[in-house]
């Protein structure tokens, strides 16, 4: 584990250090993977090897930092590390208990501290048992390493104060005078760090790791009031449903207000209205069931499911209106992944043995990799120049939220930039492609990106 561990952290300095994310991401990827998967086997940690399935959108999501040049990457910083989690808690301990799993999670963000003086004691016995030197020469190789940074200091401070002095000593230190001591410093500190974290974890996981102590919290939610919470919120809904039905599919709204202004507000407010719906009907479940809660949960799905409609249709008015942006991708994407959610919801409400964290973390978890397939900023891009060309280039168009930096979308920066009749625009978009002119070029391998290789040979 130890010679893993070392080799793993002399990677980590090589590939990221200094260098912006590409290839270097996948290429780290595997070997982490496989040590992990290699140490949970030889252990006989693997108590579910469907866990092990957490590798794939893992794999995915890391080889969008050498396909793609979009803005999810950011979002992956925190969606990648969270599934090696979800890895460890579903190979090694499998649950579908939200307090277990949450639990989990903080464990194994936080407990690897405590693992940190046990590893280097650990570590250290082991470099030890493994040298054949003996006591004295451990303890001579001890005073050299004291001595030697010391001395050199030294040297370097009489070399400054003398000048015959220091040529004495000038061919010695001419040969470090290339060396970049902050670089050197730096990848010193980041391959320490690596190295403590991934020893510490490991020695967490394979030696401390253990079923967390959860105070089983039982919430006992009286059935009347539950019935009379459904039943009211369902009243509301049918009359608000009907509302919507009526406004945005029939295009009837009251006199004096502008249907296109109508349609474009309050998707949020709906969206979050679906998703405090899907809680309410899981909080449900906690009251005595009976056949009048089930069928009030049923229709409380089918008229969230109106909602999400209605909130889809606002959005997709506002788009027409206003243009393109990821946060609205971002709600047509959370509005499907919705109404998806909805299917193992119901069949929850049927049969309450249905495991509904184990459908809600596929699908999530599927939905966010395959959005991540797609090269979000050129849609966005694409889509909002399309809209501007459709209108014969009269349409207002936010060509600074086009300028993001991201490769993805240069090509038809350079398109819009050559079609355009506006000058202010020409001239915005050809400044700003002259200057990410050479920002996409790389010489190092681990930075290598498809997208920004493509622009740079253009």
């Amino acid at each position: 584990m130890l010679i893993f561990i070392i080799i793993l952290s002399l990677l980590h300095s090589i590939m990221f250090y200094n260098l912006s994310l590409g290839l270097n991401v996948i290429v780290f990827t595997i070997p982490l993977i496989s040590f992990i998967v290699y140490m949970l086997v030889k252990n006989n940690k693997v108590k579910n090897k469907k866990g092990l399935l957490f590798i794939i959108p893992i794999v995915i999501l890391s080889s969008t930092y050498f396909i793609y040049d979009n803005s999810f990457r950011y979002f992956n910083y925190i969606v990648i590390p969270l599934l090696y989690i979800l890895m460890y808690i579903y190979t090694i301990k499998p649950t579908y208990n939200i307090q277990e799993v949450c639990a989990d999670i903080v464990n194994l963000l936080f407990a690897p501290v405590d693992s940190i003086a046990p590893f280097f004691s650990e570590s250290k016995k082991k470099l030890l048992g493994m040298s054949n030197i003996s006591d004295e020469g451990k303890k001579k190789l001890k005073s050299i390493l004291i001595v030697a940074p010391i001395a050199i200091v030294v040297l370097l401070l009489l070399s400054n104060a003398d000048m015959m002095f220091g040529s004495i000593f000038k061919g010695i230190f001419d040969v470090f005078k290339n060396i970049n001591l902050d670089n050197i410093i730096g990848r010193l500190v980041l391959l320490f760090l690596i190295f403590t974290y991934l020893g510490a974890a490991f020695h967490y996981l394979l030696n401390k790791y253990k079923k967390p102590e959860i105070t089983e919290i039982n919430i006992k939610i009286e059935n009347y009031t539950v019935r009379l919470l459904l039943t009211v919120l369902n009243v509301i809904y049918v009359v608000f449903d009907f509302i919507q039905i009526r406004s945005l599919l029939l295009h009837h709204v009251t006199e004096g207000i502008d249907y296109a202004s109508y349609a474009r507000q309050g998707f949020f407010e709906l969206m979050f209205i679906s998703v405090l719906n899907l809680a309410l009907i899981l909080i449900s479940k906690h009251s005595k069931e009976d056949k009048y809660t089930k069928r009030m949960s049923i229709l409380m799905v089918v008229l969230t499911l109106i909602i999400i409609a209605s909130s889809f249709m606002r959005m997709n008015m506002y788009e027409q209106a206003y243009g393109y942006t990821l946060l609205r991708l971002l709600v047509y994407v959370s509005l499907i992944t919705e109404v998806i959610m909805l299917v193992p919801t119901t069949l929850y409400i049927l049969n309450s043995k249905v495991n509904i964290l184990k459908y809600y973390i596929i699908i999530v978890t599927s939905v966010y990799t395959l959005i991540n397939c797609v090269s979000v900023d050129y849609v966005i891009a694409y889509n909002n120049i399309q809209r501007y060309y459709n209108s014969n280039m009269l349409s207002e168009m936010d060509t600074d939220y086009l300028m993001n930096y991201k490769a993805d979308n240069v090509n038809l920066l350079k398109e819009l930039r050559d079609k355009t009749h506006d000058k202010k625009m020409k001239e915005d978009l050809n400044n700003y492609l002259n200057e990410i002119s050479d920002t996409f070029k790389t010489d190092n391998i681990f930075e290598y990106n498809v997208s920004k290789a493509m622009v740079s040979k253009r």
